[in-house]
Parts: structure tokens; sequence; C-alpha cells
């Protein structure tokens, strides 16, 4: 009863269920009657806009007072629902900020739904090369110098977006970026898909929004308890952006059909880590930490860190290498799926990828420790044989607008025999879904030289199917 007088929309939907209603409106499954049995109940609670269910692009009831309740758990100054995931909302504040054919400054470890923002309104990509951890050859993000010598050559920006965190869980420090974008007067957007938990609890990194970013998106569902597609945008009232526009950019980049299950999920969420937030990542830290022990007592596998000045680490991402066992992480990652039933976000030529939660409980990081502990025990310490390339720190050269490339008249060739063509397609290892090479630029030897390596060990890269790619058929 608690959680239900707490979460408005959740509430709502129970107290029309409990009205036993008849429903001659949308969804056709009426209620769930005509879904399966294990869809029944999700369905029962799955209405439209009715009288009484508020409606999310002019939300007066219900939804306004749970999005005000999400603006204060995460202290926005206003916070709006996604229900398109946070790519509706990347979408949502390039378009409220970015006209056409105006420039963003952002990082080159953008997500790909950032450029096909820009693609969309015309607008120009003013990359900043992301930090590399020389060790592990990881992406750790951009930089406070790095940032600051693109935007004195790029005095035109109209905003400048930063990916925080990454999926290895490095987050860029924000207090100076944001200072700067302040001193330049151009809105700091923030993709913070990843750190919707960043507030609950001390050791994490302190969220964007509080350091002075002018809006951020947020992935609820990446690491809190609601369904897959809930995300968030945090405003700050006091930023260089008017709320009036953002509020019109979000509805245009999201459904008129929003799902009340995924609202009301989000409205949960929020209501759960509100209240045990603080004591679930606590707890979760705890058994982190006591795994980490026993990972370096029982097995040669070791957690990746990072000791750099310029970035924060979110504790719950775990990220191991298996160097030592002369595994791929990709034979690793395949390895747990298949024997252990152990499944990773994501895998790269050295490590995994772990997203840990509040609602991972001791038994299952025992369960992993006795997976890791026999694939260290069975696979020996000889030297891998796999050849780690350096993550590509040149940026392709553009010599054709990003919109026009991607409609322009393309043609397959054989990827090893792209090198000088102009790229047709987005080249992205998903994930985490960072693109190598973007529509419009030339594809040069570096860059074909790391995707083959990643190819070679079964690595995903959308944009290349049969080891072929699409290159504009105009030679330019």
């Amino acid at each position: 009863m608690e959680l239900e007088n707490n979460t408005p929309i959740y509430k709502m939907l129970k107290e029309y269920k409990k009205k036993d209603p008849l429903p001659y409106h949308m969804p056709g499954h009426v209620l769930g009657r005509g879904l399966c049995d294990e869809l029944k109940l999700a369905g029962s609670f799955d209405i439209t806009e009715i009288p009484g269910s508020d409606c999310l692009h002019e939300p007066r009831g219900v939804i306004k007072e749970a999005q005000s309740k999400a603006a204060a758990c995460f202290s926005a100054d206003y916070s709006l629902f996604l229900v398109n995931g946070s790519t509706s909302g990347i979408h949502a504040m390039i378009q409220a900020t970015v006209k056409p054919e105006g420039k963003l400054i952002l990082g080159r470890d953008c997500h790909i739904s950032a450029m096909n923002a820009l693609a969309l309104i015309n607008g120009e990509p003013v990359f900043v090369s992301p930090e590399v951890d020389e060790k592990n050859q990881i992406p750790l993000g951009v930089t406070f110098d790095s940032l600051e010598k693109v935007i004195k050559e790029n005095p035109d920006a109209q905003a400048i977006l930063i990916n925080r965190p990454g999926y290895y869980g490095t987050a860029t420090r924000l207090d100076k970026i944001s200072r700067l974008a302040k001193l330049y007067k151009i809105p700091l957007l923030v993709d913070e898909a990843h750190g919707a938990h960043f507030c609950f609890h001390e050791d994490f990194p302190e969220p964007a929004i509080t350091l002075g970013a002018d809006l951020c998106v947020q992935s609820l569902h990446k690491t809190l308890p609601a369904f897959t597609q809930t995300a968030i945008l945090h405003g700050s009232s006091k930023g260089l952006v008017d709320k009036d526009i953002v509020e019109k950019s979000v509805s245009m980049t999201q459904t008129t059909s929003p799902s009340y299950l995924l609202m009301s999920s989000i409205d949960m969420a929020r209501s759960i880590m509100a209240g045990k937030g603080r004591e679930l990542y606590g707890n979760l830290k705890q058994n982190i930490d006591d795994f980490i022990i026993k990972l370096k007592k029982n097995t040669c596998i070791k957690r990746v860190e990072y000791d750099n000045s310029n970035f924060e680490n979110d504790f719950s991402r775990i990220v191991l290498s298996f160097v030592s066992t002369g595994l791929s992480g990709f034979k690793a990652e395949e390895l747990l799926r298949t024997r252990f039933g152990i499944v990773a976000e994501m895998a790269d030529l050295n490590n995994i990828v772990l997203i840990t939660t509040p609602f991972h409980i001791s038994e299952d990081f025992d369960k992993l420790l006795m997976a890791l502990k026999t694939i260290s025990e069975e696979y020996s310490a000889e030297k891998t044989n796999i050849e780690i390339p350096h993550w590509p720190k040149n940026i392709p050269t553009r010599i054709v607008p990003l919109r026009k490339a991607l409609f322009e008249n393309a043609e397959e060739i054989p990827f090893n025999e792209s090198t000088g063509r102009v790229c047709g397609a987005y080249i992205t290892p998903y994930p985490p879904g960072i693109p190598l090479v973007t529509p419009g630029e030339i594809i040069n030897k570096e860059t074909i030289d790391f995707v083959d390596i990643l190819l070679r060990e079964n690595c995903p890269v959308h944009g290349i199917q049969n080891r072929k790619i699409k290159v504009l058929k105009t030679h330019f």
C-alpha cells in the first residue's frame, strides 16, 4: 500500500482495474483477455489515454505528479518521462539546442543515436577524441583539456554533448567542464544513460544535473528496477535551454501512444530507489567488495581498474580482464553463457563487462566466482595469441556532410578494399555502440586493421555484412 500511495500512475492503474471496467478502447487485447497466459497480468494494466489517466504529451494529472516526484528524487528542476528510451531523449536534447546545419561538439565515444539526431537536422558533428586507457585499450571519455581546445576552435558551436559514464563505468569529471560551457554560453548536454543510479549512493560519481548540466538523459532500465525502454530527461530551469522548447522536442520524438506499463515502471522505480536506494546500493557495494577479494585469492582473472584523475569510477560496473587465461573477452563471454548460464552485458578483445544492480544477491556473486574459478583453473596462463590493437586515435576525415552521405547512392565492396573510399554507413562495434567510421568519412587503414581483428574474434560490427561495407559510389 505504501508503494501504491507514492506512485501516482501505478495507483491510477490499480484503481481502474479494481472497477472491473468493460473497455471499448485501445489496446485491442482488452485488458489482457487476448494475450497468452504469461502476459495476461501485465495486459490488465495496459491502457490508453482515458478520463483520469492523463496524457504524456500534455500532462496535468497523475503523469505530471509522477514527473514532479521524479524531479525531486533526481535533484532536477524538471523531469520528463521517456518511453522510447534514452535515444529519444538524446534526439530531443539535440533538436532543442542545435539549429538546422548547426554545429554540435561531441565526444567520438558518443552513441550512434546522437549521430542520427544530427543527420535529421543536417547538423555538423565536431568531434573530440576520448582519452584511452593505454594498458587496457579502453576509451575512458573526453577530458577538459581536449574539450576546451575544440570549443576555442569552434566558437559557433551551439551545444556540447558528453557521454558519461561509458560502458566501462568511467565518468568524466564534469565540474570544470560545466564551468567552461557556462563561460562560453554553450548548453551542456549529457548522455548519462548508464548513470541513473548515481544519486542513490555517495560513492558513485555525482549526477550530471547537479554538476551544472543544462540537460541530461538517464536510462532507468539499464541499472534500476524498470522495464526496457524507460528513461528520463532531466532539465535545469537555470540553464541555457528553454523548458518549453525541450518539452516540444520531447513530444516530437516520442510515440503518441505511450505505454502506461512503462510509465508506471518509471514511477515505481523512482519510489523504490528513493526509499531504499542508499541501503540497497550499500549492500551491493559490500557484495562486490567481498567478491573482488575472493576473485583475487582464487583466480588469475583481474578486475580492470583505472587510475586517472580526469575520471571517476562506477563501483557497480565490473570489468574483468581475461588476458592471464589466454582467452579473449569474446571467448570468455561465450564460456560463461553457454557453460555456466551467466550472461555478461558485453565483451571486447580483452575483457567482459558486467552490470550489477542491488537486485543481484550474494548467491549470484558466489555462482559467478565458481565459474571464474573453473575457467581460471582450466585455461593456462600462457601468453595469449590474440592481437590486441590500439583503439583508433585518429578521427577519420569527413568530406561529405553526414546527412548527404547517409542518403547518397552507395555500393557494397569488400571491407579490406575500402581504404580511401567514403563510407556510406556507420561502422559500429555493438555494444558499446561507438561508431568507428560515420557516413561521409574517409575509411583509413587504421580502422580497417582494427575492425579486421574484431571480425576475426567474432565481435558483432554493425555496418559490415559478409565482410562487405557500403561506400559512396561517387569518388571524391
